[in-house]
């Protein structure tokens, strides 16, 4: 058969020889190689073997691109990526080897399917790292092609390794891979143009981070189903922000990670080394530290690390909210607060900022109403008091034209350095900017707005809808959709009565609604009222007064409980889906360090542990009672 080797390589066990490493216990595999545990004789030390499966060694083409792996990784040197010793096989009937590190841990897809979805700052900090490596490999002509959580070890110390670059690529040689398989990659986390066949690039491997923050912040896979229909969302680009899966998340950090999961390449960052300065900005921003030193203390104990800094980034959240409301800036106050209240919804001084962004809400948009009101006065000829002072700003050709084509009215009440932007700042999915404001001579649709009506997040005139229901204290947001009638020209030139267009935006009360706080010892997806509210865990949810169904659901289990909500008022729900499990042992075995005989019968949390038993360690994932055995192989089988 074309392509294939003539003869076949041997299948490799533990106890054998390949070249100068005796092969020990098998430590896992991937999509094309298995991973031993090794010895090497000559320098002494243990290492990572990674044979190439037998029925693929047989495959010239694939030979190439596995030792091409290894010319490609071997020129890396950087702190977090893993490092390559030595390459052999191929010939006579040893199957092609990559020698590596050997590191003693586990991997971060492990870790978040362990505990679920990180503080944002964390999320952030590992995508800093990670960056750095990628500049690192960038720069060295080398692009990795499948950066995901599975590809990242977490070395003991909380070092961050970027490992297997199995399906990289030199962008100095003409790719083998677009010829036997431009899909080579993890559907998940694959870029638009990787999804289409088209050759990777350095702002692949940014989309595929971008990828791999998504699902550190908010527990989720930006894109689920089939793996056709995966790469049918990719392509598209119909990407949930991070933001409206997990509140706590943030928009700031969202919008970093949207960016980076551009569907065009250039609308992504510029470089590895440009993302990681953003990242390392909004860790800096809320309180943390260097990224590194921060993950090393976060690894070596999670829920203590939390206890200490979250705290930090609260105050520091609650702090720029109260700038921001002293620099009128209602949206970034209200993006901040909405954080701020699912991170630490009890307390006092988080409370306080949402009521002050609540009430500086009310105040502005009555300002607003009531200066677009007096200039329609002015334009439909009144004579109001407030209607000539707007009147005398306006130029003669403005007054005899009768339009607002040249003027904006709320640029009589806005910040000089608002009115000076050149764009409305992006704030992060779900979260509107504040209507831009502009001088004099600004192109504006020629025609007069009703009462209420403004500018939409683009600069568009639009009509206000329907009244909305004000929402709850922890979540306001801005809908960025315009209302179903807006329309960006609005005709009529009738002013409405004076009486509403002067009349003051009455007060609804802030808290009309209520919430919830879904209290549980594993982070799951919430369902209220047949309603996905994202990946949570012991958050804040707004929801409007009176009875609900909640529903908690993890692949782990589920819980449904009811609720009645007062309005004001706040009900915690608690739950569990980590019941213990019943592992029997058919060997002696040691699991998270503890010794068990043979016979014993052992009570552990779902999770992914150490296994020690014959000599082999293994890092096993339970999910359900099972008898742990070493034959087919080390495992544990229901």
């Amino acid at each position: 058969m074309d392509g294939e080797r003539g003869k076949g390589p041997r299948q490799v066990r533990a106890g054998d020889t390949l070249g100068r490493y005796e092969i020990g216990d098998e430590l896992g595999e991937g999509g094309m190689a298995t991973v031993f545990r090794a010895r090497d004789r000559e320098l002494r030390r243990d290492v990572a073997v990674k044979v190439l499966f037998p029925h693929l060694a047989r495959r010239s083409d694939v030979v190439r691109r596995f030792q091409r792996e290894a010319r490609a990784a071997a020129s890396l040197e950087h702190a977090n990526i893993l490092r390559i010793y030595d390459v052999g096989g191929a010939e006579g009937d040893d199957p092609p080897y990559i020698v590596m590190e050997l590191i003693r841990g586990r991997t971060l897809l492990q870790e978040i399917e362990a505990r679920g979805a990180m503080l944002a700052e964390v999320a952030a900090c590992i995508g800093a790292v990670l960056c750095d490596a990628l500049a690192a490999a960038h720069a060295a002509g080398v692009i990795h092609r499948d950066v995901k959580p599975a590809n990242i070890l977490i070395a003991p110390g909380g070092r961050l390794l970027l490992a297997d670059f199995g399906v990289a690529r030199l962008e100095t040689e003409d790719s083998l891979v677009t010829r036997t398989g431009a899909l080579l990659g993890t559907p998940a986390y694959m870029s638009p143009e990787q999804a289409i066949g088209d050759i990777a690039t350095a702002k692949s491997d940014l989309y595929s981070l971008g990828s791999t923050i998504y699902q550190l912040a908010t527990g989720a896979l930006p894109y689920g189903g089939s793996p056709a229909k995966v790469l049918s969302l990719i392509a598209a680009g119909q990407l949930v922000p991070p933001a409206r899966r997990r509140q706590a998340c943030g928009a700031d950090l969202s919008r970093l990670v949207v960016a980076a999961m551009a569907t065009e390449p250039g609308d992504r960052p510029a470089s590895a080394a440009a993302m990681a300065a953003e990242l390392r900005g909004f860790v800096t921003a809320g309180g943390l530290g260097d990224a590194g030193e921060e993950l090393a203390a976060y690894f070596e104990d999670p829920d203590g690390f939390l206890r200490a800094r979250q705290p930090i980034v609260v105050s520091a959240l609650v702090a720029a909210a109260r700038a921001a409301i002293a620099g009128d800036k209602p949206p970034r106050a209200m993006a901040l607060a909405d954080r701020a209240s699912a991170l630490a919804p009890d307390d006092p001084a988080v409370a306080a900022v949402v009521r002050s962004v609540t009430e500086g809400g009310h105040a502005m948009r009555r300002k607003r109403r009531l200066v677009i009101g007096g200039l329609a006065v002015v334009l439909a000829g009144g004579a109001t008091a407030g209607g000539l002072a707007i009147a005398r700003s306006l130029s003669a050709p403005e007054r005899r034209s009768g339009t607002l084509a040249n003027i904006d009215p709320l640029a009589t009440i806005a910040p000089a350095s608002e009115r000076d932007a050149a764009a409305p700042p992006d704030l992060g999915p779900g979260l509107a900017a504040a209507p831009q404001v502009s001088a004099p001579g600004d192109a504006r649709p020629a025609s007069l707005p009703g009462p209420g009506a403004g500018l939409d997040a683009r600069g568009t005139l639009v009509r206000p809808g329907p009244a909305p229901q004000a929402p709850s204290a922890a979540g306001r947001r801005h809908d960025p959709r315009p209302p179903a009638d807006a329309a960006p020209e609005l005709a009529s030139l009738t002013p409405p009565p004076i009486d509403a267009r002067l009349a003051p935006e009455p007060d609804v009360p802030r808290d009309a609604g209520g919430h919830v706080i879904v209290h549980n010892d594993l982070w799951c997806n919430v369902w209220i009222d047949g309603v996905d509210r994202g990946s949570r865990r012991n958050e804040l949810l707004d929801v409007a007064a009176g009875h609900h169904v909640v529903r908690c659901v993890n692949p782990a289990g589920e819980w449904t409980q009811e609720v009645d909500v007062a309005p004001g008022a706040t009900r915690a729900l608690n739950g569990t889906l980590l019941g213990e499990l019943t592992i029997r042992l058919a060997i002696d075995a040691t699991i998270d360090g503890k010794p068990h005989p043979r016979g014993a019968v052992v009570r552990i949390k779902p999770g992914s542990w150490e296994v020690v038993a014959g000599g082999k360690t293994k890092f096993l994932t339970f999910r359900g009672n099972c008898t742990l055995r070493d034959a087919p192989e080390l495992d544990c089988y229901l």
